[in-house]
C-alpha cells in the first residue's frame, strides 16, 4: 500500500487531550492497539528506518498526507486532530515531501509538560504530555500545578485556591488582551521575582505562608513561580491597564501629559494590599518596567489627544515596544524585557524612569 492510499482504521481509539503533543498521542494510540510506536508511525506513512520517539523529549511532525492517514487510523477528522494536537499546525512538511513523518527534539527550554494526572486518568498507562507555553501549567479543573523539578512533579492546590483563581484571571486577561498578554505576564512574573529575591513586598506574608504550605524554603527555586503567581497576575492586569492607555499616548488615569509613575505604582500597591511595602522600595522593579515601556508619543501630541479614550478592555492590544515579537514557548525570563534572573545576583536598579 503506497503512502497516498487509505489507512486502515485501528480497532481502538483513545480520548484526545487538547494541547497534547503529537508524539504523546501517537504513543498512547499505539499502546492502546498493542503496537509499538514505530509500527504505528509506519502505518501512517513513516519510513521503515524511523526510530522510537520519547514524548518527553521529542515531537513527531506530520505532513498533510500523514495527518490524513492518522485521522483515518484513529477514526477522527483532520480538523479534530489539528484542534487537539496544536503542534500539527506548525509542521513545515509539504504534501509533496517524501518523508511525511519526522522526529524532532524539543529545545531544552521548550520541553513538554506532563498533563494533570487526574485529567489523564483512565486514558491508558502512558502519561499525557502537553505542548508547553511555559515549563509549568495549572489545571483549573482539578486544582493541580504540573511541571518539572528534580524529575516530574505535580502539586495539589487544595490549600492554595488563590493560585487556581489567579490562573482563571490570567486566562481571562489573555482572551481580552491577545498575544501581548504573554509578554505582560512574563514581565509581571519577573517583577515578582525581583520582589522575592530582594525580600520586598509579600516575602514575610503570603509568600512565606505558601512556602510553609508547600513544605519548602527559599532554596527551592522551582517553587518560586508557584509562590508568587497570584500577585504576578494582579501586576499583569495592572500593566494591561497602563498599556491600554499608552497605546493611545495617554498617561495613567487620564492624568497630565508626561509621566505619572508615582500614581501608577501606588495604585498597584493598593491592588496588592501592600501600599507601604511599595513605597518602601517595591516601586523600583515597576519603575524599571515603566522605563522599558515608556510613552514615546511626543508631549505636544499627548496634550492634543487627552480626550482620546484608552483601548477598551475587550479589544486585543497591539504589540508595543519593547515587545514587537512575543515567543509562544520558553521560560518567562526569555519573554520578558526585564534583565534579572531567578537565583542570580540582582543588578543595580534605577530609582525612577526618565520622562
Amino acid at each position: 500500500m503506497g503512502i497516498d492510499g487509505p489507512s486502515a482504521a485501528l480497532p481502538r481509539g483513545v480520548v484526545m487531550v487538547r494541547g497534547e503533543t503529537a508524539a504523546s498521542y501517537l504513543w498512547r494510540l499505539a499502546e492502546r492497539n498493542g503496537m509499538r510506536f514505530e509500527e504505528l508511525a509506519r502505518h501512517i506513512g513513516a519510513p521503515r528506518t524511523i526510530g522510537a520517539a520519547d514524548p518527553s523529549t521529542v515531537e513527531v511532525r506530520l505532513g498533510p498526507v500523514a495527518r490524513r492517514r492518522l485521522a483515518e487510523a484513529s477514526g477522527r477528522t483532520v480538523e479534530e486532530l489539528v484542534q487537539a494536537l496544536v503542534s500539527l499546525e506548525k509542521s513545515r512538511i509539504s504534501a509533496r515531501a517524501r518523508r511525511q513523518v519526522q522526529i524532532e527534539p524539543w529545545p531544552d527550554d521548550q520541553r513538554p509538560v506532563r498533563a494533570c494526572a487526574l485529567c489523564a486518568a483512565g486514558r491508558g498507562e502512558r502519561p499525557v504530555w502537553r505542548v508547553p507555553g511555559e515549563r509549568w501549567a495549572v489545571c483549573v479543573r482539578h486544582g493541580r500545578w504540573t511541571g518539572t523539578a528534580q524529575g516530574l512533579f505535580q502539586v495539589g492546590l487544595e490549600r492554595l485556591p488563590e493560585v487556581v483563581d489567579a490562573h482563571v484571571r490570567r486566562l481571562r486577561l489573555e482572551r481580552r488582551t491577545g498575544p501581548f498578554a504573554r509578554a505582560l505576564i512574563a514581565d509581571a512574573q519577573q517583577v515578582a521575582v525581583y520582589w522575592w529575591q530582594c525580600r520586598q513586598m509579600a516575602w514575610r506574608g503570603v509568600w512565606r505562608a505558601r512556602q510553609e504550605i508547600l513544605g519548602v524554603d527559599r532554596s527551592a527555586l522551582w517553587a518560586v513561580p508557584l509562590v508568587v503567581y497570584p500577585e504576578a497576575v494582579i501586576v499583569a492586569e495592572a500593566m494591561a491597564v497602563r498599556e491600554r492607555q499608552r497605546a493611545v499616548g495617554r498617561s495613567f488615569a487620564g492624568g497630565p501629559a508626561g509621566w505619572s509613575t508615582d500614581r501608577w505604582t501606588a495604585w498597584v500597591g493598593e491592588r496588592l494590599g501592600m501600599g507601604q511595602e511599595m513605597a518602601d522600595g517595591g516601586h523600583r522593579a515597576l519603575e524599571a518596567w515603566l522605563m522599558a515601556h515608556r510613552n514615546t508619543v511626543p508631549v505636544v501630541t499627548r496634550v492634543a489627544r487627552q480626550e482620546d479614550r484608552a483601548v477598551p478592555r475587550g479589544v486585543p492590544l497591539p504589540l508595543l515596544e519593547p515587545h514587537r515579537v512575543v515567543p509562544q514557548h520558553g521560560q518567562w525570563e526569555e519573554v520578558s524585557c526585564l534583565p534579572w534572573r531567578l537565583g542570580s545576583p540582582m543588578t543595580s536598579m534605577p530609582w525612577r524612569p526618565a520622562g
